[in-house]
């Protein structure tokens, strides 16, 4: 049962996004952009395969975790995924994790298209609250533009991290 999400034409992108059980034929190109656009710089040990392995656990529909992709045309051009957890502060649920545009596609607002349909899919979960880390010191103004606020910092894989929340709108 194939079930999309969102279809949006905006932006000169014809943008599908779907979950990552409906189109697991891109598992592969998504643990490679995941890998060199995130898991390189930030998670020691991290390899193409072992984020390919993580992204098999995530091909689900009804339970956490769970990946939506952003496709145009077919292509995978980005991917969010909503965890109960994502390595820190076990109070706190869930986590909209491993956002990652390809950057030819950044500026299409593909990243933004992708936060809103976790934040459906955590609404429709009975979450108010999403949580989010990141690990660059930048990006935090870019998701304060989005209505994130910020918590504090913690520590990831010995980085210092932002801790954000949005509450979520019904």
């Amino acid at each position: 049962m194939t079930q999309t999400i969102i279809a949006d034409h905006n932006q000169n992108i014809d943008l599908r996004i779907e979950y990552l059980t409906n189109c697991s034929q891109h598992i592969s190109v998504l643990a490679k952009l995941q890998y060199d656009e995130i898991s390189q710089h930030w998670v020691k040990g991290a390899s193409v395969e072992t984020t390919k392995q993580r992204l098999m656990t995530h091909l689900n529909y009804d339970q956490l975790p769970i990946t939506l992709v952003a496709l145009s045309e077919q292509t995978p051009v980005g991917m969010a995924s909503l965890r109960i957890n994502d390595g820190i502060r076990p109070d706190l649920e869930p986590w909209l994790g491993s956002l990652v545009v390809h950057p030819k596609y950044r500026g299409s607002r593909v990243g933004e298209r992708l936060i809103k349909a976790i934040e459906q899919e955590a609404l429709a979960r009975g979450y108010e609250k999403l949580y989010l880390l990141a690990f660059d010191a930048t990006i935090p103004n870019w998701y304060s533009r989005l209505g994130w606020k910020k918590m504090g910092t913690d520590e990831l894989f010995t980085h210092t991290v932002t801790v954000m929340q949005l509450e979520l709108e019904k």
